[in-house]
């Protein structure tokens, strides 16, 4: 079935998915609206987002502090809002963070946004979730749009975050990622524990053909 979906389905699927995000269009989950400007990251075309969704319909958000790493149309960070939470999104990309402001707005919500490289920029604290959908093609991206999906040449953006994580935690934080079984998961797994972490599977789902699984990122 994978490789049906791989060889057959799944060109045809790429040429339309490519043309359908060169206009503006809504993504809708549950009561939310959002606005998805082109160069932002669907979450309705790609399906990490709606996998994510249908796992955080577990968590009790309320009066917690959530962070959205990478927000894009912000799709979790106002779920998370919704559902009580204190929410923070976070995106390199300045479209990004616009995108999730104007969402916010339409949505009669209140999420609090910061541009930045993963968490150069953010002002000192810690969270109760932090939420990944991190890139993972090992490229380097050559515009901010291709930083939703280019993690570097050498998966660069995974150092990073390892190396910057603990300081976003405390001792009873919850740090959550999403990542396909088409990516260098031991590369990834290498350098989280170069950090002291270890990634273990809390979900997973398979989507056509392609399994998704969710990490809890946990101390050593």
């Amino acid at each position: 079935m994978r490789k049906f979906f791989r060889n057959f389905w799944l060109p045809f699927y790429r040429i339309w998915a490519l043309r359908y995000i060169r206009r503006e269009r809504v993504f809708r989950h549950g009561n939310l609206a959002l606005t998805v400007p082109p160069g932002i990251f669907h979450p309705g075309i790609f399906f990490s987002t709606g996998i994510f969704l249908r796992f955080l319909k577990s968590v009790d958000f309320q009066h917690k502090k959530v962070l959205d790493v990478g927000a894009g149309s912000g799709a979790l960070a106002l779920f998370a809002a919704q559902n009580g939470a204190v929410a923070t999104a976070l995106d390199v990309n300045p479209l990004a963070v616009e995108t999730v402001r104007r969402n916010a707005t339409a949505n009669g919500l209140t999420v609090d946004t910061c541009q930045s490289d993963l968490f150069d920029d953010l002002p000192p604290q810690t969270f109760d979730y932090i939420l990944l959908n991190p890139p993972y093609y090992p490229l380097a991206p050559k515009n901010e749009a291709e930083y939703a999906f280019f993690a570097g040449e050498n998966l660069e953006y995974f150092e990073k975050l390892f190396r910057q994580l603990p300081a976003r935690l405390h001792p009873e934080s919850r740090a959550w990622m999403i990542l396909s079984e088409d990516c260098d998961l031991e590369k990834i797994r290498e350098l989280a524990g170069l950090f002291r972490f270890h990634l273990s599977v809390i979900y997973e789902r398979k989507k056509w053909g392609e399994r998704l699984f969710i990490f809890e990122i946990k101390a050593n």
